[in-house]
């Protein structure tokens, strides 16, 4: 009986810890978004009141009495027009579509408006009664706007007397379909917002003509009609508050609806996906690197009484992940869900950004060291989220309220009570080994979502303009968390404790120093209603962030594993297969960071960067058979000597086999003239080794093949690793500047140096797979091996070209290029390897591989010939077919925008 009690009531006290690790967290954020939401009320509610007893609502003022002015009875009279000209983006714009909308009105020289217009506080943008969208066709449907650049129009006049001209341009760029809500068309939008048409407005009226030479114009929708062809709409905008819409067709191509099968599939793969197939192929991936490759290491690491608990808790971290990434990525724009909180960017961050790295730290320490981590190496951990009670104070202050404090005061609670009650055995042995850890966890949780989340910004210094500082030192205090793992791991390794205070002093100040000009993380974002959008940080910033620094640790942790066990000849570490999968895994995800997530649904999908990883979890998981570990250990350890001897072996039977072949060719003639008897030539087949003392077939060649071609040559893995990386990082410098610059320039979002040089690690990592475990790879050549790589590496290239809004052309030839060089590259490789391993045994590569023999060059010569070709040939055929995207010329007999506008009498 007392043992039951004893086991229900351990349930019921974990229950109650797990209870209190979630909703802890929970109640200081939202205590925090209430406090913070009311300061932030009150304080621009005065700012505001402040402004217009200052007199800061003088320009407001000014401006009305502007429309006053413009509106009178006896204002002369004024006509616009807005030309909208659409044409396919060129260069780094390639695959998006570019818009340039250019207003011009038309005023008498005596009109208010010119005196106006020619001092430097208002310009044309100020008094246009309307703004022009790309998409808005519907509430429902997603829009963009166009962008004012520096006013270089001005106002034109060629005469004293004459016409004058106001002019403005705006312009913008959308990639591919991103705003197709109109069965499958693009929108354009002509969206009213003052009324300033019409006999008692500022205007009399105002025409707008659309021209788009590569896209059919397929539908009108409000206005007046002025004229119309295919690919140009003249209207005459209607007064009040009515919206206009052109509704334009997908790219007038001749000859579209005859396209052939394979256009259609590029087209297939290149079309925006729904939210709910990105959000699919993201857990895909999440799930194939948890089975192939997070839970075979835990079985293989874990001891055999506590290893169902770790792979228990290997799941749960990764399922809380995975759900984590997809709540936060879920809705777009501002008619979200009822399910998706407007702060869900700033949860994801409490576990992505702070819990995992702790927990994960832990894990490591544990690996390493086998037992938990001591509470030096915690403390060193837990430091900086002292940061987080600035902000907390700084609310506190500004806002003259103690209620900032309540989520730090369930901090302490919270921590103080799951440390005592694991302490006191709530979870038996483990949570007493585990309390420090698991109340560090709760600690860092309940700070991170209470003033973790930030502090209300408007941009502009208001309502306090200590806040963005604030936000700065919160983003520094909770992006410590990955870099804090290299820490952890350093000072246990080394075994110097001085190390992790002195290198976390230089890490703090560097992330410090990078957060003071990214306060603009923080995305508190607000309605006119009152009511937030977005609470603390957006998603994908929150998913972003933190991924440079994960990747590093995919790269970083894996060699250095390597290299310290790899240094000795015929030794390899008992995590090798763990370890080389990861890196192929990151290699791959370098793709992935150099443009971050995205929130499903929007106009930059990651589908094809998701679908890249399910591959290198799989692919590099299959390149390492399990099965085979034994045997490639074998060929690993093989002595330099050994390696001599099966090579000189293999030279051996290949000369003895091409000794059988000519003789076989030139016997037939020496026994048929008699020069040669039967039983001299029964001598001399048997001489050239045709058959054994008993009777036995010769050695078969292959088989000796795969021996002397299969070992390390007597080097360490670490030095063919590095031999190898190398090889293909040099092999690739041409792709890698030919793909990153034009990368760099096509992505909106922009890029930092860091992402760049984790890209361009991509290839090198690929070679240091392929020489550090080369004895484990599937295949039975240097070249079958390297085709075997191929086979993994080419198809994650590809799948990263997916789904990205290309155009079917541009997306031809990327496929084309990535497949050329991939074939290239890995191809060259494995003859590389093949004559290093002949090189090392002291024979000349054309010893073994006989080039005067056209079937033993035809294979690789002619692909790598092939794939050259491919690569050169597509470049310069894409280069070719390009269509000048250029503008044409308007006709001399066609009106233009300033004759169009006529100022009246």
């Amino acid at each position: 009986m007392a043992g039951v009690i004893r086991r229900y009531g351990r349930m019921l006290g974990g229950g109650l810890l797990a209870a209190t690790a979630v909703l802890a967290p929970l109640g200081a954020h939202v205590e925090w978004v209430r406090t913070a939401t009311r300061v932030y009320v009150h304080a621009m509610s005065e700012a505001r009141n402040a402004d217009a007893d200052a007199g800061d609502g003088k320009a407001d003022q000014k401006l009305k009495a502007a429309e006053r002015k413009y509106r009178a009875e006896d204002r002369p009279p004024r006509t616009g027009e807005t030309l909208v000209r659409i044409v396919p983006g060129s260069g780094s714009n390639s695959g998006y579509w570019h818009a340039t909308a250019r207003h011009t009105v038309a005023l008498r020289p005596d009109d208010p408006m010119v005196e106006d217009l020619r001092g430097d506080s208002d310009d044309l943008e100020t008094w246009l009664p309307f703004s022009v969208l790309i998409g808005g066709a519907t509430d429902d449907c997603d829009s963009q706007g166009f962008g004012f650049g520096p006013d270089d129009d001005g106002l034109k006049q060629q005469r004293p007397k004459s016409t004058v001209y106001a002019t403005d341009l705006a312009e913008t760029d959308w990639r591919g379909t991103a705003y197709d809500c109109l069965d499958g068309h693009t929108a354009l939008t002509v969206e009213p917002e003052q009324e300033w048409l019409g006999a008692r407005g500022i205007y009399d009226r105002w025409t707008v003509t659309v021209e788009s030479p590569d896209r059919l114009i397929v539908g009108l929708d409000g206005g007046t009609t002025l004229s119309q062809s295919p690919h140009r709409a003249r209207l005459l905008l209607p007064g009040g508050l009515s919206r206009v819409t052109v509704e334009l067709g997908g790219p007038d191509t001749p000859g579209a609806e005859h396209l052939s099968n394979i256009a259609r599939i590029g087209e297939a793969l290149q079309k925006h996906l729904p939210a709910r197939r990105e959000a699919s192929w993201l857990a895909l991936a999440v799930v194939a690197m948890t089975v192939r490759w997070v839970l075979p290491f835990v079985r293989e690491w874990a001891p055999s009484a506590t290893r169902r608990r770790w792979t228990g808790a290997a799941v749960a971290g990764c399922a809380v992940t995975g759900a984590a990434l997809e709540y936060a990525l879920a809705g777009v724009g501002l008619s979200q869900p009822w399910w998706a909180y407007p702060g869900r960017g700033a949860v994801l961050a409490v576990w992505w950004w702070v819990v995992l790295p702790f927990l994960l730290a832990g894990v490591a320490v544990r690996v390493l060291t086998g037992r938990p981590p001591r509470p030096s190496v915690l403390l060193g951990l837990l430091l900086p989220s002292a940061v987080l009670l600035i902000p907390a104070g700084v609310l506190a202050v500004t806002g003259r309220t103690a209620w900032p404090l309540v989520p730090v005061a369930f901090a302490v609670v919270a921590t103080a009570g799951v440390a005592w009650s694991l302490r006191r055995g709530a979870w038996g042995p483990a949570g007493r080994r585990w309390a420090g850890t698991a109340a560090g966890c709760v600690w860092l949780a309940v700070l991170a979502a209470g003033p973790g989340t930030g502090l209300p910004d408007n941009g502009d210094g208001r309502p306090f303009a200590v806040w963005p500082a604030v936000n700065s030192l919160a983003l520094a205090a909770l992006d410590w968390g990955w870099p804090a793992i290299l820490l952890a791991v350093g000072a246990v390794e080394t075994r110097r404790r001085w190390l992790m205070p002195a290198a976390g002093l230089v890490l703090a100040a560097s992330l410090a120093e990078s957060a003071v000009d990214h306060h603009w993380a923080y995305g508190w974002s607000e309605q006119y209603d009152g009511t937030w959008t977005v609470v603390g940080m957006l998603p994908g910033v929150a998913a972003t962030w933190p991924l440079a620094g994960v990747l590093i640790l995919l790269l970083c942790f894996p060699l250095a594993y390597l290299r310290v066990h790899g240094n000795a000849p015929g030794e390899w570490p008992r995590h090798v297969r763990t370890a080389v999968v990861g890196l192929g895994i990151a290699a791959v995800g370098t793709g992935f960071a150099f443009y971050g997530f995205a929130v499903f649904d929007e106009e930059w999908q990651r589908s094809g960067y998701y679908l890249a990883l399910v591959i290198a979890a799989l692919g590099f998981s299959w390149l390492l058979p399990p099965s085979d570990e034994a045997r490639a250990a074998r060929l690993h350890r093989t002595p330099a000597f050994a390696h001599n001897r099966m090579v000189h072996a293999l030279l051996k039977e290949q000369a003895l086999a091409a000794g059988r072949r000519e003789f076989l060719g030139s016997s037939r003639v020496a026994l048929a003239t008699g020069e040669l008897t039967a039983r001299a030539w029964n001598e001399r087949w048997l001489g050239l080794g045709a058959l054994g003392s008993r009777g036995t077939a010769p050695q078969h060649s292959a088989a000796l093949r795969l021996a002397a071609l299969g070992t390390s040559g007597g080097r360490t893995a670490l030095r063919n690793g590095v031999a190898a990386a190398v090889m293909l990082g040099v092999l690739c410098l041409p792709w890698m500047g030919y793909t990153v610059p034009s990368l760099a320039a096509g992505d909106a979002q922009g890029i930092g140096d860091l992402q760049v040089w984790l890209y361009t690690l991509r290839w090198p990592v690929y070679g240091f797979v392929y020489g550090y475990a080369y004895s484990w790879l599937r295949g039975g050549s240097p070249i079958g091996k390297a085709l075997c790589l191929l086979a993994v590496v080419l198809p994650a290239e590809l799948a990263q070209l997916l789904y990205s809004g290309r155009e079917p052309r541009d997306f031809a030839v990327s496929l084309l290029l990535a497949t050329g060089n991939c074939l290239a590259v890995l191809l060259v490789l494995g003859l590389y390897w093949e004559a290093r391993l002949v090189r090392a045994a002291g024979l000349r590569w054309g010893q073994i591989r006989n080039f005067r023999s056209l079937s033993a060059t035809a294979v690789p010569a002619t692909t790598v010939l092939v794939a050259a070709a491919t690569a050169l040939a597509t470049a310069m055929v894409g280069v070719w077919i390009t269509p000048d995207n250029t503008a044409p010329s308007a006709p001399e007999n066609r009106p233009s925008a300033e004759s169009s506008v006529t100022p009246g009498p």
